[in-house]
Formats: structure tokens, C-alpha cells, sequence
């Protein structure tokens, strides 16, 4: 939790001095881009959300279906935003985001995913994911 708030924290400085730049990343130009600065990289990102993951109180919104794909880009949000962004729908996250296409400000990063036994001890292996932070509910808008 602490390098997300971190991640998140800085996210909002870049955009704030930044604007977040004139480019808008699609999944292929954002992973592309991360791969070419593992630093990250800060701006906006279009996707459709093909499927939406919940893990330790964080939504995922998934730009495929198979979220380990590696041509995946991965929109994480924490718990308090995902609550702020349906607070004004009865509908379920699924519901809400599945199929329709967002625009995220933030900043998107490689990051480890470690794989656990059923008892939620790591096994040692992991694979990466592309991953976008956000800072806030007003860094994400769903598209007409």
C-alpha cells in the first residue's frame, strides 16, 4: 500500500506540472513505451475494459481478459476511488465498466506480480504487468 500511496502521490505532481502531455496511449503504445522507460511513463491512456478484477480491496480494470498477458494494460485503482467512482450507480463494477472505453491520467509502470499458494505465501515466481495509477476519480472518465 505504501508505494502505491507513493506512486499515486507522484503521479499527481507529474500531472499537475505536466498536464499530463497532448499523448494518449493505447495498451499496445503504453506498454511499448513503459518497456522503453521502466521509469514510467506519464500521460493519458484509452482503453476498453475487457475484463474487471478485484484484489485486496483494489479494482483492475484489464484491457484483455487474460490479465498476465503481457500485452495487457492494467488500470489500479484503490478501494476509496473505486467506491467514489460507482457511488452514483446501482450497478456493479462489472456492470459499469465492462465493454465501454476510458480515458486515465496517470502514470504507467512495469510492475512485479508475485504468484501465491492457497495460503497467500509467495512461490517465488512472478511475472510483469503494465500498470496505470491514478491519483483520484476525476483522472478517469468513460468515453461516449
Amino acid at each position: 500500500m505504501p508505494r502505491f500511496l507513493t506512486l499515486s502521490a507522484f503521479s499527481l505532481l507529474i500531472c499537475g506540472l505536466t498536464g499530463c502531455g497532448p499523448q494518449i496511449y493505447t495498451p499496445e503504445t503504453a506498454i511499448s513505451a513503459v518497456h522503453a522507460d521502466p521509469s514510467g511513463v506519464v500521460g493519458k491512456f484509452r482503453m476498453t475494459v475487457r475484463r474487471v478484477g478485484w484484489s485486496d480491496g483494489s479494482m483492475y480494470l484489464d484491457s484483455a481478459q487474460d490479465y498476465r498477458d503481457p500485452k495487457t494494460l492494467v488500470v489500479a485503482i484503490r478501494g476509496a476511488m473505486a467506491k467514489d467512482l460507482l457511488r452514483n450507480t446501482s450497478q456493479s463494477a462489472e456492470q459499469y465498466f465492462m465493454n465501454r472505453t476510458i480515458l486515465v491520467s496517470g502514470i504507467a509502470q512495469r510492475v512485479p506480480v508475485f504468484w501465491l499458494n492457497d495460503d497467500g505465501t509467495p512461490t517465488g515466481k512472478y511475472y510483469f504487468q503494465t500498470q496505470v495509477f491514478t491519483g483520484d476519480s476525476e483522472d478517469l472518465k468513460i468515453l461516449p
